[in-house]
């Protein structure tokens, strides 16, 4: 099986790059295995090299030179037309997906940065019924990700069919579930959380990591809030579009699940049958 990369546009329309009769994309492919690391360093005073603080991953920028075929000189412009269109960065954010020679499917976050230019010449990058563009991606957010979440929900009657947990323990003021989820990705994970009343101070514990997310508010029967800890969100919101943020503790942290399997903990008192708490995250990757 041969890999397949595809754009899809930020209106959702799908454009594909290479696995197609018309477009393809050729082995000069650089930038897309692992995103540049950051080296935090301070000099030393009066020494030596330096002292390393922290090692992060930047905004990654990638290449995939794009190749248009078209039967006529009229169909090539067109085509052309269309792609520059679909890839205009001032739309939005875009994806690029990939399906790997193993089968599975991942995509990443970005906008073309370069390349829809084009070099108008007969020679090796055109003719007069092909033109390749040397299009460059950039990802603000450098990592590929599942194509769709990994969901589960607790409740104090029904465990979770997800992931494989410690039994429910009840009691007369809360619901406490314990819960090993596994974040099969390379990087953080974070999760989006809906809390479904009735319940009241919501714990939500990473006890791997040992944060922990302290909502002190109460719902009533069906009425639900999200905690989206994700990076560009971090909301804590009622159905209603009621912000709850200043209702989490001072020592609450809108924690990530790290790599591997999690040890969670999540208590919410006045539950009953009616009461569930749904998480939901997308494993992130180094590479597609």
């Amino acid at each position: 099986m041969s890999e397949t990369v595809t754009w899809i546009d930020p209106d959702g329309a799908s454009t594909t790059l290479n696995g197609g009769p018309d477009t393809f994309v050729t082995w000069d492919v650089s930038g897309r295995f692992a995103p540049p690391a950051r080296f935090d360093e301070e000099g030393i005073p009066g020494g030596d090299g330096s002292s390393l603080r922290a090692v992060r991953h930047d905004t990654r920028e990638f290449t995939l030179p794009v190749w248009i075929e078209a039967p006529d000189q009229g169909a090539l412009r067109a085509a052309k037309r269309a792609l520059v269109r679909s890839m205009n960065p001032k739309r939005g954010d875009g994806l690029i997906r990939v399906t790997s020679p193993i089968g599975d499917q991942r995509e990443i976050v970005c906008r073309v940065a370069a390349g829809l230019e084009g070099v108008e010449r007969i020679d090796d990058t055109s003719g007069l019924w092909m033109q390749m563009f040397p299009l460059v991606f950039r990802a603000n957010n450098p990592y590929w990700r599942d194509i769709s979440d990994i969901a589960a929900t607790y409740t104090v009657g029904t465990p979770s069919t997800f992931f494989p947990f410690f039994p429910i323990r009840l009691s007369n003021a809360q619901v406490f579930t314990d819960a090993s989820p596994d974040n099969v990705g390379d990087v953080d994970a974070w999760p989006v959380w809906t809390l479904t009343g009735p319940g009241s101070t919501i714990y939500l514990r990473n006890l791997t990591t040992g944060y922990v997310l302290n909502l002190a508010t109460t719902l009533g029967s069906g009425e639900s809030a999200v905690i989206d800890t994700r990076p560009g969100a971090k909301t804590v919101t009622k159905a209603d579009g009621t912000n709850l943020f200043s209702q989490l503790s001072n020592s609450s942290f809108l924690w990530p699940l790290e790599p591997g399997v999690n040890s969670l903990r999540i208590e919410m008192s006045g539950a009953t049958a009616a009461s569930s708490v749904s998480m939901a995250f997308r494993p992130h990757y180094l590479s597609p």
